[in-house]
């Protein structure tokens, strides 16, 4: 059934309005991280960013729930990029590319984009607990025309991709447990996945960093940027320099437009150990 796109956006926007002031899904958490992250500000402000994160949220789910409705050409209507030719030129090189994005704007309209226009996207996934909204973001890519590589079996089908020439691309702004490297995140350590700058170091292949912001009220912009190689041969090094790079990138987006960032994961969730 077809929904208007203002209504759509109104419902969104209800709907994340709904999920703070009502039911207050992880309110706490999200007015916890945002005086970590911004200690100048007052709470007030805190409240109304996280209300805007939540409205966007909404906007995002009902978007993504019609994402697989929507034609290529209503997208190249309202996404534009800036640095398209990096991407370009990465993938010409033939040694496969390393796409390090976040849960910043809308990441899965920004790869569903990019899968339609012909990109050979590999995402990396990591299964959700909801077994229901777990099928759900799986069926949402893959109709979309990626290639989804589980986490758990991920090293070598990661070599292969490469290999073939094709985008392996990271969502690498998660808590990593223990098993991540710790690099300041908007003013603390936060374990942040190994991943890319591991296979950066093993393949040699080219790192480019893609961010979808808001260029208008419908209307969205998908930046990529080069993520440059650590001039070292210590593999422990070059991750840490290389993580905490593109980690400090993401930063500047969020201080730029908070609301737009997933602010209800538990990103600092791990403690660096003594």
């Amino acid at each position: 059934m077809f929904v208007p796109e203002n209504l759509a956006a109104a419902l969104g926007k209800a709907l994340g309005s709904f999920a703070w002031r009502i039911i207050r899904f992880r309110r706490n958490l999200v007015l916890e991280n945002l005086a970590w992250a911004f200690p100048e500000k007052v709470p007030d402000e805190l409240v109304r960013i996280g209300l805007a994160c939540y409205r966007n949220l909404g906007v995002n789910f009902i978007l993504d729930f019609r994402l697989h409705r929507l034609p290529t050409s209503w997208m190249e209507g309202r996404i534009s990029s800036q640095g398209r030719e990096l991407l370009d030129r990465a993938l010409a090189q033939g040694r496969g590319v390393i796409d390090v994005s976040f849960h910043y704007g809308n990441w899965e309209l920004m790869g569903a984009y990019y899968s339609r226009l012909g990109y050979p996207i590999d995402d990396i996934v990591r299964a959700q607990k909801n077994p229901y909204f777990d099928r759900y973001v799986s069926a949402l890519r893959q109709v979309n025309g990626m290639r989804l590589l589980p986490v758990t079996g991920s090293p070598k089908l990661v070599l292969r991709s490469l290999q073939a020439g094709r985008i392996v691309s990271f969502l690498a702004d998660q808590d990593a447990h223990l098993a991540g490297v710790f690099v300041d995140f908007l003013g603390r350590p936060a374990s942040t996945p190994r991943g890319p700058a591991l296979y950066a170091f093993k393949t040699g292949a080219p790192v480019v960093l893609s961010i979808m912001v808001p260029a208008g009220p419908d209307s969205w912009k998908i930046i990529f940027e080069p993520v440059p190689h650590p001039e070292t041969g210590d593999r422990e090094e070059f991750i840490s320099q290389m993580t905490a790079y593109f980690t400090d990138r993401l930063a500047e987006y969020v201080r730029r437009v908070p609301e737009h960032y997933f602010w209800p994961h538990r990103r600092w969730k791990t403690r660096k150990p003594e």
